[in-house]
């Protein structure tokens, strides 16, 4: 925590520094000698605002029950992060996000913490062509992984599972005013395999170059009332060894009312991730489970009903299956989950601070194959009343 303090003192001392030099000295004058190397390298500016600080939280009063025996309440700081951003020169900016609660232990492949949400520099290189290296969101696309964590009250299955942010680097195209390509090259994982995956079926060989590889479009269309997000996904775990990722969404926007609907699928060779592997994979059963697949059916709608009150449902219908029978587990459906949230929130301001009342279910069913290791039904509820805030500065 001491680093972190000194990261974001340092930062602040740096953008007041940048901002006096350049200040000093007139704009196009690119043979200054005391003006930063960079500008002199790139013949670009430092803007004036060089630094952005946002601090998003989410904290609540939750009263949480599975049954009548076993309810509990207590607040909680569900969310905080740190966003620190800005502009180094017109042509190159630079993000950090860092998540407060999470873990401050690095992995072992990209010797990164796992609270850094995203750490790195990004380069306009044309009007239309820009680059990001460093760690960063996986370019899945959706609408709720898209969305700011601190808004998302739960998230669905696959969106809770998934290896989010991991580091490599991406390529992003605006093809036109209206629709924009990505292209991304990521490790598979932040951690060791082990880490991950724990004991290896004998069949599965490592690969040498795990990377993960994504092609991202994004649409606007209609005036900006028709938004798509759609996405493929390959990662490489192993010799013959693949997970694939598919995402369609869309979204549709007016005035007081808005919703969007996620479409997710993933077909894994290696259980990468885990949903299976957390009940079928034991001391019994110590090597992970190959063969499985993940469908994920997610939706929320929104209605302002007055300027400073909004009105939402969102709905989640999500499977797990194992897709070819080995000696172990039969080929089929194992696990399915239906997801229900509803609730109002209230806007006392423009800026980013909103009071919540909401309550939401989860009815989790397992068939007769995954009862035979032990699994029951579980139908956990929650009532919860609480804030979320993002706090903007510009330095």
């Amino acid at each position: 925590m001491k680093i972190l303090y000194f990261l974001f003192f340092f930062l602040v001392i740096q953008g007041w520094t940048l901002t006096v030099i350049a200040l000093s000295f007139p704009k196009n004058d690119t043979l200054a000698v005391n003006r930063p190397v960079i500008e002199r390298l790139t013949g670009s500016s430092i803007r004036r605002y060089y630094l952005n600080v946002d601090l998003n939280t989410r904290i609540a009063f939750h009263s949480s029950f599975i049954n009548k025996d076993d309810a509990k309440s207590a607040f909680r700081l569900d969310y905080i992060r740190l966003q620190v951003e800005g502009d180094i020169t017109d042509k190159i900016y630079y993000k950090w996000y860092q998540h407060l609660n999470r873990s401050d232990k690095a992995g072992q492949t990209d010797n990164m913490p796992s609270s850094i949400n995203c750490l790195g520099v990004g380069f306009l290189l044309t009007p239309h062509l820009s680059t990001f290296l460093g760690k960063q969101y996986a370019d899945y696309g959706g609408f709720e992984y898209d969305a700011n964590p601190a808004e998302v009250y739960e998230f669905s299955d696959m969106g809770e599972y998934m290896t989010c942010f991991l580091t490599g680097a991406n390529l992003m195209w605006q093809l036109t005013p209206a629709h924009e390509i990505r292209f991304q090259i990521v490790d598979s994982r932040s951690g060791s395999a082990e880490e991950m995956f724990g004991t290896l079926p004998a069949n599965v060989k490592l690969a040498k170059v795990p990377l993960g590889y994504t092609l991202n479009w994004n649409g606007n269309l209609y005036k900006n009332r028709l938004l798509t997000r759609s996405s493929f996904s390959l990662f490489h775990e192993g010799q013959h060894t693949h997970v694939y990722f598919l995402t369609l969404a869309t979204a549709w926007i007016q005035k007081n009312f808005n919703m969007y609907a996620d479409f997710m699928y993933s077909l894994e060779n290696i259980d990468k991730l885990g949903i299976l592997s957390d009940f079928l994979q034991n001391q019994d059963n110590p090597e992970r489970i190959q063969n499985s697949s993940y469908l994920s059916l997610v939706s929320r709608a929104n209605y302002r009903i007055f300027p400073k009150l909004n009105l939402f449902i969102k709905g989640m219908y999500e499977t797990a299956s194992v897709t070819k029978t080995d000696g172990k587990h039969e080929k089929g459906k194992y696990r399915t989950s239906y997801g229900y949230q509803g609730g109002i929130e209230y806007f006392p301001m423009k800026e980013n601070l909103h009071f919540f009342l909401m309550y939401r279910g989860r009815e989790i069913n397992y068939t007769a194959k995954a009862k035979h290791f032990g699994v029951v039904n579980t139908h956990p509820q929650q009532l919860s009343l609480g804030l979320i805030s993002g706090l903007l500065t510009l330095l």
